[in-house]
C-alpha cells in the first residue's frame, strides 16, 4: 500500500510546485529611476507589465539630492539598467560620471523652468536647454508632473516598442490623473490664494506657484550648518510684518532655526514634504497623497 501512494504523493508535489511559481517571466528591459518622483511615475507606466522591471536607485529618506554620494547598491543598479530615468533640470548633475555612456531619459525635456527666484524663465531654448539657474523641483507643480508622466511615456516606447502602445496609453492615463487632481486640489484649497509662506527648503517654488501661494522667505538649512544669523534676523522681521501664523519645515530636513524663530515670535512649526522619499506607496496615488497633505497643513495652520 505505502509503495502504491508514493506515485501519487510526487504527482501532486510536482503539481504544488508548479502552482506556486510566479506565471512572471525575467524582465527583458528594465528601468533605473533616479528619483521617488520619477519612480512612481515609471512604476505607474510600466510597473506591472510582464518582462519589464521598474527600480529605484536613490531609496533613501532624503530632501534634496545636493550632497548625495551613491553607494555600492546605487551603481549597481544603474549598472543593470537598459535605460536610467531622470528628473533632469540639472537635479542629477552629481550622478554625471555614473551616467556617461548610458541612456537616459530626461523628464524634465520641454520644461520651461522657474528661476531660483520663483520667476518663470521664458527666454530658455524650448528643447533640452535649462536655464543653469532654473529651479530643478518642477514635480511639486501636478501639471508639470503630468507633463514628465508624458515625456517618460513618449521615451518608454521609443525604447521598448515591445509595450510602446501601453506605455502611451498609460501616460496619457496618468497625465489626465494628474490634471484631474489639481484641478481637484485648487477648487478644495481655494482659500490658499495669495497666502504667503515661509519654507525651510528652497524647493517649493513650484508647488507655491501651482496653488496661488508666494513664497515669503525660503532658507536652505544645510546638514549640519547653521542659518546665518542675518537670514535668521531678516525672515523673522517677515514673520513679524507679515503677521504669518507659521513657518515650514521639510520632513527630512533640519528644524532647528524655524525652532529659533517659533521661540522668538511664536508661530506654529509644520512640516511639508518635497516627495523626495516615501514608503507610503509606489504609483502616483501616493503623490497625490503627499501633496495633499502639504495642502492641508497649510490650511490648517493659517486658520
Amino acid at each position: 500500500m505505502k509503495r502504491f501512494w508514493i506515485p501519487i504523493l510526487t504527482a501532486l508535489l510536482v503539481m504544488l510546485t508548479g502552482c506556486g511559481a510566479s506565471s512572471k517571466t525575467e524582465p527583458q528591459f528594465s528601468v533605473a529611476c533616479t528619483t521617488y518622483p520619477v519612480y512612481l511615475l515609471a512604476n505607474s507606466i510600466a510597473g506591472d507589465l510582464d518582462g519589464v522591471a521598474v527600480t529605484l536607485v536613490i531609496n533613501q529618506q532624503v530632501s534634496c539630492l545636493h550632497d548625495y554620494s551613491l553607494t555600492i547598491s546605487d551603481m549597481k543598479a544603474l549598472e543593470a539598467a537598459d535605460v536610467v530615468a531622470i528628473n533632469g533640470a540639472e537635479l542629477e548633475d552629481f550622478l554625471e560620471d555614473a551616467l556617461e555612456g548610458r541612456t537616459t531619459i530626461d523628464c524634465s525635456a520641454d520644461m520651461i523652468l522657474l528661476e531660483a527666484d520663483g520667476e518663470a524663465d521664458e527666454d530658455q531654448e524650448a528643447h533640452h536647454h535649462h536655464h543653469e539657474d532654473g529651479d530643478p523641483h518642477i514635480w511639486m507643480d501636478p501639471l508639470r508632473y503630468a507633463r514628465m508622466a508624458c515625456n517618460l511615456a513618449e521615451a518608454l516606447a521609443e525604447a521598448d516598442p515591445a509595450h510602446g502602445e501601453i506605455y502611451l496609453s498609460r501616460g496619457e492615463d496618468c497625465a489626465a490623473e494628474l490634471e484631474r487632481f489639481y484641478g481637484e486640489m485648487t477648487e478644495n484649497y481655494s482659500d490658499l490664494q495669495g497666502v504667503e509662506i515661509i519654507t525651510f527648503h528652497d524647493g517649493f517654488a513650484y508647488f507655491a506657484d501651482a496653488f496661488g501661494m508666494e513664497i515669503a522667505a525660503a532658507i536652505e538649512e544645510e546638514e549640519g550648518a547653521e542659518v546665518s544669523a542675518k537670514a535668521l534676523k531678516e525672515t523673522i522681521e517677515i514673520v513679524q510684518e507679515q503677521r504669518l501664523p507659521a513657518v515650514f519645515t521639510e520632513v527630512n530636513g533640519s528644524n532647528n532655526a524655524a525652532r529659533t524663530i517659533q521661540q522668538e515670535c511664536g508661530v506654529e512649526v509644520a512640516a511639508l514634504s518635497m516627495i523626495m522619499s516615501g514608503q507610503d506607496g509606489d504609483t502616483i496615488a501616493a503623490y497625490e497623497a503627499a501633496q495633499r497633505q502639504n495642502l492641508q497643513t497649510i490650511l490648517e495652520a493659517y486658520q
